[in-house]
């Protein structure tokens, strides 16, 4: 009798939250006194980083779907609920924070298709600037004064670099996507960082960028932007970097902020690459990463942001540099084929520094390795 009173005593607790839920505009309400949440995406929990905004309406929660359903859980302090979600799918409920606000929340599922581009293209109709680093007093300070020579010493390949590089940048501070430095370089932010300061995603991806460039791999940062970059009011784009390997001939997407390096059959992968084997080969897809990042919550997170691809055609590290561009413009954004162009960020920033493409080779083409004193179109 006292084992059937103690099941019944979990299974009433476990069918508490259950109970609890109460109706909003006729959804499904749940209760929080903490302004952070938890959520479950297949096995894996994500714990305290979902925070409860009341002033987003909906605030949206993209899930990946690799097969036709996946569970999801939602978890206040106070309450839960939870969903199978399916591709293309809409599951809406309120999360009532301190029984005053209500914060109308929704799961979206999507699922994966890998992205069309222009391949016939052999060509790329633009040049880059990349940096030469020859005689570069910026990133001569960077790598003398954080020892960055030390740090990649003993490496067996150019791989093996990068890996350590990202790894490092990840480990000097705290992301915080609200706090910006005094100046976008490398050695402003590494000073403030010890000033106890944190930065965004564009920080991780500056310093890296600057700290590959300073031992010699050819590094650029990278926009990335959803498909709904023009309608989302907020975080819909994220900043990571793509580094040239020269033994492997080919540019390799990098994220500093999560320090995560996509790979698959043992190639490292650029951006769009990343986003083909989402699609395609997710189970033999590795996400390479010196502390362990998990490759199910990363790509979940990220895979939304791998729609538009944008890189700056002037490359070079330093403070008081005339940036290059062409046509007035200073970045060039990689589309999809029959996507929309998108002008506008998040709803009210003109994007009035983009050139746009749908060829792979545009943005794919080799750096120069020669030193270039103008930037020209072909």
């Amino acid at each position: 009798m006292k084992k059937l009173s103690s099941i019944l005593f979990v299974l009433f607790v476990l069918a508490m939250p259950a109970l609890a839920q109460q109706k909003y505009k006729g959804l499904p309400v749940i209760k929080a006194n903490a302004a952070k949440a938890d959520y479950k995406i297949g096995k894996e929990w994500t714990k305290g980083t979902w925070s409860i905004m009341p002033e987003l309406s909906p605030d949206v929660m993209l899930v990946p779907v690799h097969n036709k359903k996946t569970y999801v859980m939602f978890r206040t302090d106070l309450d839960s609920i939870s969903f199978q979600v399916k591709p293309g799918k809409s599951y809406r409920f309120y999360v009532q924070l301190n029984e005053e606000d209500y914060a109308l929340t929704k799961f979206k599922g999507y699922g994966h298709e890998a992205l069309k581009f222009n391949k016939a293209q052999e060509v790329s109709g633009y040049t880059f600037l990349y940096e030469q680093n020859q005689n570069n007093e910026f990133l001569q300070t960077l790598r003398k004064q954080y020892q960055l020579d030390a740090l990649v010493a003993g490496a067996k390949n150019d791989t093996e670099k990068a890996l350590r590089i990202v790894n490092w940048v990840h480990r000097q501070w705290k992301h915080d996507g609200m706090n910006e430095p005094s100046s976008p370089d490398a050695l402003t932010i590494l000073a403030e960082v010890k000033e106890g300061k944190n930065f965004r995603c564009v920080e991780y991806g500056i310093v890296t960028t600057a700290a590959l460039n300073a031992i010699d791999l050819p590094a650029r940062t990278m926009g990335l932007k959803m498909k709904e970059v023009e309608t989302i009011e907020y975080g819909a784009g994220h900043v990571v970097l793509e580094v040239f390997l020269p033994d492997l001939n080919k540019w390799v997407m990098l994220d500093g902020q999560f320090d995560v390096m996509p790979v698959l059959n043992n190639v490292p992968l650029n951006a769009v690459e990343f986003q083909q084997a989402i699609a395609t080969n997710y189970e033999a897809l590795e996400i390479r990463s010196l502390s362990g990042t998990s490759k199910s919550k990363y790509v979940s997170w990220v895979y939304p942001y791998l729609y538009y691809f944008d890189v700056k055609f002037d490359n070079r590290e330093g403070i008081a540099l005339q940036r290059e561009k062409i046509d007035g413009k200073s970045s060039l954004m990689l589309v999809p084929a029959g996507a929309n162009i998108p002008k506008v960020f998040q709803i009210k920033y003109p994007m009035e520094y983009l050139k746009y493409t749908h060829s792979l080779i545009d943005l794919y083409e080799a750096p120069k390795m020669t030193k270039q004193e103008m930037l020209t179109v072909k």
